[in-house]
């Protein structure tokens, strides 16, 4: 998983409470304390262990860890791909336009697995399309980033699951309601 991810966990849970919580995180997840360097590459795993003892500690689901999350990773996002982004665009537009940033991403990162996401405008919403090949889902956390792009782009907008592959769905599908 791309490092901006990892560093940007690590400011969200120390963010909340403090280094103190988030060596003890680290400490119990099983991992070794590191430097999490935002353009590296690092292990799923590491990401899951991390989530599952947050989720355990905060007596929280994971799910809902990972969606708040995900609203402050969105504008991290935002800024370290920038060169991907139009920023002078609205939210449909950007939205439409992931499927093609992604894969100029993965064209420029050959570590980078990214999932794939597409999108269909529709006159007052846009339906977002996510799959990863990743043995973790991580849907709550594309809800949340969907969410949080929402708010960086000023954008009025109600973000909903239709789809998810944790009910058995072939891909997770949002209905990003522009209001």
């Amino acid at each position: 998983m791309h490092g901006i991810v990892h560093k940007t966990l690590k400011e969200y849970v120390v963010d909340r409470t403090d280094d103190g919580t988030w060596d003890t995180i680290v400490e119990q997840s099983g991992l070794e304390p590191k430097l999490y360097l935002p353009v590296s590459h690092y292990e799923d795993e590491e990401i899951d262990a991390i989530l599952e003892t947050l989720s355990t500690m905060a007596t929280q689901d994971r799910r809902a860890i990972e969606r708040d999350f995900g609203k402050t990773l969105a504008p991290e996002l935002l800024s370290t791909f920038s060169a991907h982004v139009q920023r002078d665009q609205g939210l449909p537009e950007l939205l439409v336009g992931l499927e093609d940033a992604y894969n100029n991403i993965n064209t420029a990162t050959e570590e980078t697995s990214l999932p794939a996401v597409s999108a269909t405008r529709e006159s007052d919403a846009v339906t977002v399309t996510y799959d990863t090949a990743r043995d973790q889902q991580y849907c709550g956390l594309a809800h949340g980033i969907l969410e949080g792009l929402a708010t960086a782009f000023g954008a009025d907008a109600t973000v909903t699951e239709t789809e998810c592959v944790d009910d058995g769905a072939d891909t997770c599908q949002f209905r990003v309601a522009l209001e």
